[in-house]
Order: C-alpha cells, then structure tokens, then sequence
C-alpha cells in the first residue's frame, strides 16, 4: 500500500516564472497589483495571491497601477489599452507561449494564415489569435479541418499543453488540403513529460488522482489520458475532496498534477491519501507510523541529532562527554525548534503541508512541552555553573529578539528591515550561530584552555554543516518561502547557485579538515567528519535530477548524518 507521485508533478517553468514574478512583486507591496486574468488555472493558487493583495482584473478599467500579464498571455492590442490607462506592464507571459506569439507574428507578415492548434476560447489561445490580425483559425480537432477556408499558406503553431497525438492527426489532416505549410512545434516540453509519465505511471498503479483546478486545459488532458488507460481516475482540485472517492479499497495510488498546481497543494492531497490508506493497515503498523510521524514532525529526531554532533564535539576536543551537558543540547535543541515552528504553522502550510497539520494539531502540548524542557535545561545549566546558566538563558534571549522588532517606528521608512527575522537569509546563518553556540563554546565554559585550535574547526565544522541542512531545506521549500515572504539564499540568488554555494563550503571544509587530520594538529576523526556535509548535497543533487518531492523520509535522511557523525565518533573511540 504506497502513493507513487509523479516526477513531473508541480510548476512548470512558465507557470512558477510567472508565480515568482508576481511574488516578488506582491512580496514589496509598491502600490497596487493587478493579474490580467488569474495568473493561473488553480483556484487554491488565484485565492493565496489575492489574500496577498493581487487583484484579478479583465479589462483595462484599472489606472496608475501594476498590471502583470498572466503565463497565458494576451493580444496585442489589450496589452496596449493597459498601458494607455496609465499602467505599469509587467509581463509575466511563459517563454513557450512568447515564443508561439513570435512565429504566427513573422508568419502573418510573411504573407501566411495562421493555423492553431487548441482550445477553442481558452486564454492562450485567444492570446496566440490575437497576433494573427484577424488572419487566424482555431483547429480543436481534425474534423474542424474540413470546415476551413481555402487556404494556399498557413503557418501551425499549437496551444503549449495540447496532446501530442491530436496535434499530430490535425497536422497531416491540413496537410492534405494546403499546398504549402509551415509546422511549428509549441508543445511545451514539460506538458510532453507529463503526458508520457501519465501514460506510464498509471500501467503501475491500481489508481490514479489527478490534482488541479478544473478549468485547467493542461489537467483536465492529463485527466482524459489516464482515463484512457483504462485504469480508474480522479480529477479533484484539492485534499477536501478524497474523502467520498473510496481510495481505501486500492492497493497503489499514482498521484499526477497539471502545470499550474502549486506544490502545497500536492502535498496536501498526498498526505490526504497516506492517512486514508492507514485505515486499512492493522494496529501495530498504524501505531508505528504514527509514532514515525510524532518522533519527525516533534523535532526529536532532530534533537538527537544536535546531541549525536555535541558527544562527537566534545571526543574531538579531548573533553569527556558528560551527559549533562548532553541533556543541555538536546533540551533546548528541542525546544527552540518547537517555538519557532509553532509560531510559523499557518505559514508553513505553504512548504512543509506535515508539520503545519502536525502543529495544528499538538501545537498546544508541544509548546507546554518545550516550556518545560526549557526549564529543565536552564536549571541543569545553573547546576553546572553560573556562566553555563547565564549563556543558556541568553541563547534563548537571542531566539526572541530575533523575532521582535527592533527599528523605532519613526524609523521605519529609512528600511524594510524592521526585525532580524527580516534580513535575507538570516534564518539559516542564525541557526547555525546558535548551534555552534549551544554545541561548541558553553561545553568549553570549564575547560583551562577556553580557545584552541580544536575549538576553532569544530565552530567552523558545526556552523558549515548546520548551515548546508537549513539551506537544502530551502531549497526544495522555495515556492512556500516566496509565498510568505521570506527572502532565503535560494531566493536571493537562485537554487542553482545556492547548490554550488553549498558545494563549495562542503569542499572547503572537507580540504580543511583533511589537511588538519593529515598534519596530526587535529585526531584521525576529522576524517569521518567531512562525511556527513558530503552525503548531503549528494543527497541534494541526486534528488533534484530525479525531481523527487522533499518528504519526512528526506529530512530523515538529513538529519541522520547528525547522528551518524555520533556514531562515527563512537567506533572511532572504540578503535
């Protein structure tokens, strides 16, 4: 019993430029948006803009304004009545769609009539005629062919999400009636994969759940194709809808997605189906994945990670590991995590569906719970000394004036910045200051020789690694951050690039503690220790070429390298 989500799932290119554009744009909040049309076919999508302060318009009524042009498109001519009304055009069009408007305009001026290949009304289409000049037909399908007029050159184009085999019937059917005709493939590439991995997918399932709006083109095809497998299919536009499709009595559930369905809601309708699929499995196992579920989604995995990275701190360090300070780590590893990820529940719907739930849900208990485990740390600390106790408490101080305002209101015009939480970024350079901090430099608090060269690698190694989970997280967590907001490193300056920025701190540190093992100024451990930021891009790259949705299983995977870096230690001691 399993769900088997479809590679290609999610944004398009065209769609997520678009989505970007209009984020960004939203994001700053300089006078008023506007989208003409909904920016996409997905109502979940058209209702997170609007609460968001975009407005769908369909005419050029608005003045003094923003007005995107949405990934379909438009004509010519309704473009220019919105820049006539005094508008500021931001065009948002998808390459593949530009790229179509491009040829039937160089057609047309080369003496051709256009010939396109779609739906009848839709809004690309009706974009695509409009750089026809009134020189341009709609062909649905292949008996339309025989109602056009006497044509002697016509240049096909398609609609970018139709079907490849009805795109290639109407070519040879207008072939047979023009002498003379220029055939142009506008497929998008990405509507090709999907439609190909439907196909495939759906031979392996025993069902499967097509997730978009239902106004959607690219969908709805992608609905009819799995259809036509012969396999059972279901169009639903969001998890609200799985309840009444009777999914239980299925063994394997394919889940596939049109071009304009944002990732949350993926994810919500997979996490949807795995809860529906649990009522068939018998108590123990269901008792096991809920506890899975609990250990993930509390931080406690994570917890015993930081614990696994401060007993291998301190062997590195020569110092022996006491479990109080052990209790420490973890403690507060564990409740910090716990604030900061209740106070963003609601946002987190957006890029991480499970914990947004998980929180909905014990939100309450796990914060009585860190409240407690913050106690429990700060007293432990004033039992070693009161220099443990007063670092501890301002670490925590640290974690809420990071998230209180600190520019006067007066002041607030000089700068968008008004908290810390609100520099580009300082999110993932913050939690692994404070890592490095709770890890590294109180344990040393007793030490005769506070600041060594041991001290100084494992600062360098726990802020690095630390910092290269936060910033993976990131990335596959891209679309939810730009929908709230928040300006991480991957937005800054791109996935592709914040990939390489990690690739190059996991070499950097990597040379740098080899070098130190080799020369003997730090043991033979430094070794393992370029093991875990290693495997983690790995794990980043390997991911992002298979286009493989992050889960609970990937943060998981992460996070095991923490606690494999304990265990590392462990049998290295042992040796």
């Amino acid at each position: 019993m399993k769900v088997k989500l479809a590679r290609t799932a999610g944004f398009c290119m065209g769609v997520r430029r678009a989505m970007n554009i209009v984020l960004d744009a939203a994001n700053k909040k300089k006078g008023e948006l506007y989208t003409y049309g909904p920016l996409v076919h997905n109502p979940q999508a058209v209702e997170m803009l609007r609460e968001k302060g975009v407005s769908v318009i369909n005419d050029s009524s608005v003045s003094d304004a923003t007005v995107i042009i949405r990934a379909h498109g438009i004509p010519p001519e309704e473009r220019q009545k919105i820049k006539d009304s005094g508008n500021l055009v931001c065009d948002a069009t998808c390459p593949h769609v530009a790229r179509a408007h491009a040829i039937i305009k160089r057609g047309i001026h080369q003496g051709y009539t256009a010939i396109i290949i779609g739906d009848k009304g839709h809004a690309e289409v009706n974009g695509l005629l409009g750089y026809a000049e009134g020189k341009g037909y709609v062909v649905e399908s292949e008996s339309d062919v025989k109602e056009l007029p006497e044509i002697e050159r016509a240049c096909i184009v398609a609609q970018t999400t139709q079907d490849r085999k009805n795109f290639d019937e109407i070519v040879e059917a207008v072939r047979n009636i023009v002498p003379d005709v220029q055939i142009y493939d506008t497929i998008c590439d990405s509507t090709n994969m999907r439609q190909k991995e439907v196909r495939e997918l759906a031979q392996e399932v025993d069902a499967m759940v097509i997730v978009g709006g239902r106004n959607s083109a690219n969908t709805k095809r992608l609905h009819e194709i799995s259809l036509s497998t012969g396999v059972p299919s279901f169009h639903i536009e969001g998890e609200d809808e799985l309840g009444s499709l009777g999914l239980e009595q299925y063994e394997n559930i394919g889940v596939m997605a049109g071009a304009s369905t944002p990732n949350w809601v993926i994810n919500k309708v997979i996490e949807r189906i795995k809860l529906l699929l649990r009522k068939r499995r018998n108590t123990f196992i269901s008792l096991l994945e809920h506890a899975f579920d609990f250990i993930v989604g509390s931080s406690l995995y994570l917890s015993l990670g930081a614990v696994s990275m401060g007993y291998a701190s301190l062997v590195f360090q020569g110092i022996t590991p006491s479990a109080t300070v052990l209790s420490i780590i973890f403690l507060y590893i564990f409740s910090v995590h716990i604030f900061n990820r209740y106070n963003e529940k609601a946002e987190g719907e957006f890029y991480d569906s499970f914990r947004s739930q998980f929180y909905k849900k014990y939100g309450k208990a796990l914060i009585v719970t860190a409240i407690i485990a913050s106690v429990i740390s700060l007293f432990l600390s004033y039992v070693l000394g009161m220099k443990y106790f007063v670092l501890l408490i301002f670490s925590y101080l640290m974690g809420v004036i990071y998230s209180l305002q600190i520019v006067p209101e007066r002041l607030q015009h000089i700068t968008e910045y008004k908290r810390l939480k609100d520099f580009p970024g300082s999110k993932d350079v913050f939690v692994a200051l404070a890592w490095a901090w709770v890890i590294v430099l109180i344990p040393n608090l007793n030490q005769e020789t506070f600041f060594t060269y041991q001290l100084f690698l494992m600062m360098a190694f726990i802020i690095s690694t630390v910092f290269i989970r936060s910033v993976v997280f990131d990335i596959f967590g891209i679309e939810g951050d730009r929908i709230v907001g928040r300006e991480t490193i991957p937005i800054l300056i791109g996935p592709k690039r914040a990939g390489t920025m990690l690739l190059i701190i996991t070499i950097t540190i990597g040379i740098y503690l080899g070098l130190s093992a080799v020369y003997g100024v730090v043991p033979s451990l430094g070794y393992f220790f370029i093991l875990p930021p290693v495997f983690m891009v790995m794990c980043l790259y390997v991911i992002q070429k298979r286009r493989i949705q992050a889960n609970k299983l990937f943060e998981v995977m992460i996070d095991s390298f923490f606690i494999l870096t304990g265990l590392m230690t462990y049998v290295w001691q042992i040796l």
